[in-house]
């Protein structure tokens, strides 16, 4: 694999980062150089609001598709992902950014880095949170595939202006308050022409009208305890409690992204439920109806 121009990632000139291990790993043999793709960073937690800390303290401790309870391998992560979410492929189209530059932005534990990857991207996987860039690295090696880890906060992205072809962020905006400033600073690292693909969670779906109002909110009373932004939080992962979720209209998305890029489409894809006992209980219906939980936003920096 040839390595990346740093010069042109970078925001300041290449710093020795050997002893920040933190921040970047990689375990590629062809790509051995520390010195890239961040700028001196001071440390996360200093002057983090307690919302924030909050926040990264649920994540730190629910690391999407990372299954350590049951202890899966690569390929049975990878199987588990993609027939579950089903439409990927389809939608976001993996192969189709072969040779080009992609920031995984909250990869989680780096599934979808690892799909643009063995696809032919060049990969920075980004999250805020330790343990999932220590998972993403450990998955990474597990496929034997290049990783280039990065831990570092949506809101202050430690990178050149315009230097990705890229930016995908699956399900990780809706949980970020300040989602508009993590929307000017996607627009700023992307390339002129460059495309972001991102997940909502759609507030006029049938898990938000069933699995949150009607199941949580009126048949287990929560409703007069919690609003129901509150209850949407508390229940839309798989682990109970997230500090900030909220769920957007197909309209509202668009707006939102309209701000800060060109040629805006949404689809509304994942037609499914969550039952008392059982998540993500998948329910036949046509995706033209709309009621699916994700929001599928597809747009154009120009």
């Amino acid at each position: 694999m040839e390595s990346v121009n740093t010069n042109r990632i970078t925001k300041e000139p290449c710093c020795n980062f050997s002893k920040r291990g933190r921040i970047f790993h990689t375990h590629s043999s062809n790509y051995a150089n520390p010195k890239i793709f961040i700028k001196q960073l001071k440390p996360m937690v200093l002057n983090e609001m307690s919302e924030r800390k909050r926040i990264r303290a649920y994540w730190e401790e629910s690391i999407p598709m990372s299954f350590l309870d049951r202890n899966l391998s690569y390929e049975e992560k990878r199987s588990f992902r993609y027939s579950l979410q089903d439409y990927m492929h389809e939608v976001f189209r993996f192969s189709d950014f072969g040779d080009k530059l992609v920031l995984d932005l909250g990869c989680g534990a780096g599934i979808d880095s690892a799909e643009f990857s063995r696809n032919g991207a060049t990969v920075i996987s980004v999250d805020f949170t330790e343990n999932a860039r220590t998972l993403t690295k450990d998955l990474m090696l597990e496929a034997g595939l290049p990783s280039y880890v990065v831990q570092a906060d949506a809101l202050t992205l430690p990178f050149r202006s315009s230097v990705f072809d890229c930016v995908y962020c699956f399900g990780v905006l809706h949980h970020i308050p300040e989602i508009e400033k993590a929307l000017a600073e996607i627009r700023r690292v992307l390339k002129s022409g460059g495309h972001v693909m991102a997940m909502l969670y759609n507030r006029d779906s049938l898990l938000y009208a069933y699995s949150i109002v009607y199941l949580r909110g009126i048949k287990e009373g929560l409703l007069g305890k919690f609003t129901i932004d509150e209850i949407l939080s508390k229940y839309s992962e798989r682990r109970y409690g997230n500090p900030y979720t909220r769920a957007y209209t197909k309209s509202e998305a668009k707006e939102l992204f309209e701000k800060f890029f060109n040629n805006v489409h949404i689809e509304v894809r994942y037609n499914v439920i969550d039952l008392p006992d059982e998540r993500k209980v998948k329910v036949g219906l046509p995706d033209g109806y709309e009621l699916g939980w994700h929001l599928i936003i597809k747009a154009v920096k120009k």
